[in-house]
């Protein structure tokens, strides 16, 4: 716990506890502490020193409120912050619990409202206002991206109406209508084959071979095959632990940040054991360029992938695909949709609403009664 602000005798000091404001002064002799839940921020820090403030004219004044109540919730009125101020609060305060991928929206989003609200203050911003920022961004963005930027929106207004910055949240009906958007198609085993076989025998991109092969027998999410280490495996690859991934250049958790562990295929064992060294390094990856680095996930799906699947006369759908089509041919073949959860590591909501449907796509509407009288009068 730091301090920010030293207090004379008689005044109110503004600590730092973990990140949280607390307060800490005497009256009388009698040591005072008060933790009010406002961040220790830039934006906190204004509402703390309005606060402490107050605290030290009720002292003045001799009418101190020995109970606190009257120091832990009032509202500040912070007519003077801007809509960004608020959002970029909001946005520091995720960052800590944020991959790097996923903070570029935020910032992103940031500048977006810079260039439309410049220094209008979030007091006086309107529902009206908000849903033409919205309209904006539909000129610009897929309604999906959109959607989830006003869902940002509307967590930051939010967040900040906890802490006392804002009230009311003129977000909160701002909304988005995304159009249904058709279900990814399979691969089907043939087209399977053939990217397999086009990898094997591509003289620039055969290197890949194995990886490719890997992640269709797994329907693991290709960053999580190219983050695969070695101590990720035990000593005869027949048990595997999936808990990390590789993308944007740095090694980081899964999507979901829940690990998982199963036992391997015989094909898949044996793919593994063929690449393993005799003493490998824990720490090495399994799947490596042909220039021993990570795999960069853009240059394989616009480069390797992409030439592929043209020379194979397979129609182009991303790497990511693999995974579907995995998904969607376990479940062809009888594998139950909480078997295929722990390997893939997503929820059974998620492969009910998903992929339940057969490898076609297609669930076939079955004949529950006879409808047709062949022919003999129904008005009877």
């Amino acid at each position: 716990m730091s301090k920010d602000r030293r207090a004379a005798k008689g005044s109110v000091s503004i600590l730092n506890n973990r990140g949280w404001v607390r307060f800490q002064w005497r009256v009388n002799g009698k040591r005072y502490t008060l933790s009010p839940g406002i961040p220790h921020d830039r934006i906190g820090l204004a509402i703390a020193q309005q606060r402490a403030v107050q605290i030290e004219q009720d002292i003045r004044l001799n009418v101190f409120d020995e109970t606190l109540d009257r120091y832990r919730g009032e509202t500040v009125e912070r007519k003077g912050t801007s809509v960004v101020e608020v959002f970029e609060a909001y946005v520091e305060f995720k960052r800590q619990n944020l991959d790097a991928r996923t903070m570029e929206k935020y910032v992103g989003l940031v500048g977006h409202l810079k260039k439309t609200f410049r220094n209008k203050a979030a007091s006086e911003l309107s529902e009206d206002e908000c849903f033409n920022f919205r309209d904006r961004l539909m000129k610009q963005l897929a309604p999906i991206t959109v959607r989830e930027r006003m869902a940002m929106l509307r967590s930051a207004w939010v967040w900040a109406g906890k802490r006392r910055v804002s009230t009311g949240n003129p977000w909160e009906d701002v909304k988005v209508k995304v159009p249904p958007k058709a279900r990814p198609k399979p691969f089907t085993e043939q087209e399977i084959q053939l990217i397999l076989n086009g990898f094997r025998s591509s003289q620039y991109y055969k290197h890949y071979a194995d990886v490719v092969e890997f992640i269709f027998c797994m329907g693991c999410r290709p960053g999580e095959a190219f983050g695969l280490k070695w101590k990720h495996l035990n000593k005869d690859c027949s048990v595997i632990w999936i808990g990390e991934s590789w993308g944007r250049g740095r090694q980081k958790a899964t999507k979901t940040n829940r690990e998982r562990q199963f036992t391997l295929s015989e094909d898949v064992q044996t793919l593994l054991m063929n690449r393993r060294p005799e003493r490998p390094e824990p720490e090495a990856l399994v799947f490596s360029s042909p220039q021993g680095k990570p795999i960069d996930d853009h240059n394989f799906r616009n480069r390797a992938w992409k030439a592929v699947l043209k020379s194979v006369g397979v129609a182009y759908r991303k790497p990511y695909n693999t995974r579907h089509s995995f998904t969607s041919h376990a479940l062809a073949q009888g594998a139950t949709p909480a078997e295929i959860a722990d390997i893939t590591g997503n929820s059974e909501e998620t492969i009910f609403r998903n992929y339940v449907g057969g490898v076609e796509g297609k669930i076939k509407l079955r004949k529950l009664w006879n409808t047709r009288d062949d022919g003999e009068d129904s008005s009877d």
